[in-house]
């Protein structure tokens, strides 16, 4: 049990009840929003809406660059960029561990279908190691199952 001295904070364990009412306000009186209004506001926002427009815009350069490319070197990017993220997630990398795989880190955070991709990936591995491992143990029981019988 906490021992209470009427100390303050969490170190303490104690923590002063707010008066009724106060629920939603901070420390300097300032009524606090929920994070997801917040999150809505600044979706919002001008800001959000210049970030979405850069993004888009990008979106179209980088496509429309790789549809100039002559078609040998259009197969050459899909074959690499194909096997850098499937190695990456084949080894259990992170969505961040993933762009620096690829060389675009911190800059591939705003491509947004790359963690897509990256869940995609990584559910298709993490089932495979999980089917290999069941398989592994299945036959290490098998195994041990005979060894049992040859005795």
């Amino acid at each position: 049990m906490i021992d209470n001295n009427h100390a303050s904070g969490p170190a303490s364990g104690y923590i002063e009840p707010k008066p009724k009412g106060t629920e939603g306000v901070s420390a300097t009186g300032e009524t606090k929003k929920p994070i997801s209004t917040s999150f809505e506001d600044w979706w919002d926002s001008d800001a959000s809406k210049a970030i979405q427009k850069e993004s888009q815009e990008s979106l179209e350069r980088a496509v429309g660059k790789y549809y100039m490319l002559p078609d040998k070197d259009k197969y050459d990017m899909v074959q690499a960029i194909c096997h850098i993220m499937c190695k990456a997630e084949k080894e259990g990398t992170s969505h961040r561990g993933l762009q620096d795989a690829l060389g675009i880190y911190p800059e591939g955070f705003w491509i947004f279908e790359l963690m897509t991709v990256h869940n995609a990936l990584w559910s298709y591995y993490h089932d495979e190691r999980q089917k290999q491992e069941l398989k592994d143990n299945l036959d290490a029981l098998e195994k041990f199952t005979e060894n049992k019988r040859d005795h």
